[in-house]
């Protein structure tokens, strides 16, 4: 019996951390996505460009919470957007995780 709640007990640990595991890789992939936009998009107006990376995120099948809001200063392109996305933490219950998006990439001179 008590290997039996052991092995349960490591099946709901497992679970959680695939699908923890599975959030974060969407993530990494989606600000990815985002900072590549934002790094080779410079001739793109900023509306265009927030097009874009909403564009990215209906892709990955994201919906992002608010506003995104896109700036340049200084040679740099400022993205920030957030998403909630519920995480299965055990078979009965989800998290509602939220991941805040913030990329910001140089822009050389040369490269205008």
């Amino acid at each position: 019996m008590k290997s039996l709640i052991k092995l349960a007990l490591a099946a709901l640990v497992t679970y959680a951390a695939w699908n923890a595991g599975n959030a974060w890789l969407n993530y990494i992939k989606l600000k990815d996505a985002v900072s590549e936009a934002a790094q080779f998009g410079t001739k793109l107006s900023d509306d265009d460009l927030r097009t874009k990376v909403v564009d990215i995120a209906d892709q990955h099948g994201i919906a992002f919470n608010g506003e995104v809001n896109v700036r340049r200063a200084n040679e740099h392109t400022l993205v920030d957007a957030s998403y909630t996305e519920p995480v299965n933490i055990l078979p009965w219950y989800a998290y509602p995780w939220t991941f805040d998006i913030h990329v910001d990439t140089m822009v050389l001179g040369g490269l205008k």
